[in-house]
């Protein structure tokens, strides 16, 4: 499993040597985007509309708007001085009772696995986490980004880590349109629901769900490739033979070029019989 990010937990005194890895990964189908006339493939080009040029990765620069065309720039080096000097350390602020999360805040799902050396630590931080029944809250700095986190212990041996939103990022429920306080159920209406949720409960089993628009994606795949309905994409053959044709060209004239002195040389000789 490939390491994301390497550093170490803290709490207190207590330093543990720590990787981080994916939990998920997207089963998304990725479709490749063709040109319908000759199936090339398309590609996506960094391109500059003020001067009509295509640019080159170290030439661009991060920018915040201030105003219509208007930025306050920053260099590379300038953002990682801003960086939080402690990114290789998942800082730990705060333990919680699980109930005390709000799932609304979670982003992405992380292992986070004992590193070489120090895995008597990690071990011990899994326990006590398993032991009080707590979840650890602390901030981690995630590619140039310091990000908050919870921590869980997962299956008895590992932990796992959900990178989470700040407050100020959650939208506010008030902003929702046609939400109301004070709308009357029906009471039979409500037990009838009641007995839907009751019947349909503890019944589905999330592991051995799957999503179906991927599985009919992929029926349609083997379909086409079962019906020899393949495209190739284009070769570069036009520019082989024009490469071709100039390493002929250039021969023959390098060939004509080496033979005019040995045909000199052998006319010499002849006069000279």
């Amino acid at each position: 499993m490939h390491t994301i990010w390497k550093g170490a937990v803290s709490f207190g005194l207590v330093h543990v040597p720590v990787k981080l890895y994916a939990a998920t990964e997207e089963k998304e189908i990725a479709l490749q985007l063709l040109h319908r006339n000759c199936h090339g493939s398309i590609k996506n080009q960094r391109f500059c509309p003020s001067c009509g040029t295509s640019v080159e990765q170290e030439a661009i620069i991060k920018g915040y708007p201030i105003d219509t065309n208007q930025y306050v720039t920053f260099e590379k080096e300038e953002l990682d001085k801003i960086q939080d000097e402690s990114s290789k350390r998942i800082n730990i602020i705060d333990f919680i009772k699980e109930d005390q999360i709000d799932l609304m805040f979670t982003q992405k799902t992380y292992f986070l696995g004992p590193d070489t050396h120090g895995s008597n630590a990690y071990f011990l931080f899994l326990k006590a986490l398993e032991t009080s029944k707590r979840l650890a809250i602390g901030k981690l700095t995630l590619r140039s980004n310091t990000k908050l986190c919870v921590m869980k212990p997962l299956n008895g041996n590992c932990i796992q880590l959900a990178t989470m939103h700040y407050a100020n990022e959650i939208r506010p429920i008030t902003n929702v349109p046609n939400l109301s306080n004070s709308t009357s159920i029906d009471e039979n209406q409500l037990k009838l629901a009641l007995q839907i949720v009751k019947g349909m409960s503890g019944k589905s089993d999330i592991a051995s769900l799957s999503n179906p628009e991927q599985e009919r994606l992929q029926a349609a795949i083997q379909s086409k490739i079962a019906g020899q309905q393949i495209i190739s994409k284009p070769t570069q053959e036009a520019e082989v033979v024009i490469d071709l044709l100039e390493a002929l060209q250039k021969s023959v004239k390098m060939s004509k070029s080496k033979s005019k002195p040995r045909q000199v040389a052998q006319n010499s000789e002849e006069k000279l019989g």
